[in-house]
């Protein structure tokens, strides 16, 4: 695997699944995409039957690029919250320990609220990842107060 460079943006993902878990994700990208390594450099459990609510769970270490978002992976962490949100909204505990991780990498790697985004907000991306029940505007908006 590539070493990751200078991180200057953390984007974020959802499993398109409601019931999945961190293994079943790091076994789709072994086995399925024949990738190295689980693709994300985090993911968050919610609250259905093979994860804890607001777990947060480690996934490709930061060391490494991701393999989450195509002409980001070099420069970027990737955060994953399980579940579908184009269909259900995250959990409370899935939204504070969000929240805690992106201010937590941001102070780490000095990165403004305005290079968060959502994977559909990246160019030539025709997916509506993380969800079109989460918000990257509200979401930006509180991590810079």
């Amino acid at each position: 695997m590539l070493k990751l460079e200078k991180v200057k943006f953390i984007i974020i993902h959802h499993t398109q699944r409601n019931n999945d878990w961190p293994a079943f994700v790091r076994f789709r990208h072994l086995y399925i995409r024949g990738w190295e390594e689980i693709g994300y450099h985090w993911l968050i459990g919610n609250s259905r039957p093979f994860t804890i609510d607001g777990k947060i769970y480690a996934g490709r270490p930061e060391i490494f690029q991701g393999a989450h978002a195509f002409g980001y992976n070099r420069n970027s962490l990737g955060v994953c919250l399980i579940g579908n949100f184009n269909k259900t909204i995250p959990s409370q505990n899935q939204f504070c320990s969000l929240y805690k991780l992106l201010r937590q990498k941001m102070v780490q790697y000095n990165i403004s609220s305005a290079n968060v985004f959502g994977h559909s907000e990246l160019p030539n991306v025709n997916k509506t990842c993380p969800g079109n029940n989460i918000d990257m505007s509200i979401v930006r908006g509180m991590l810079s107060q």
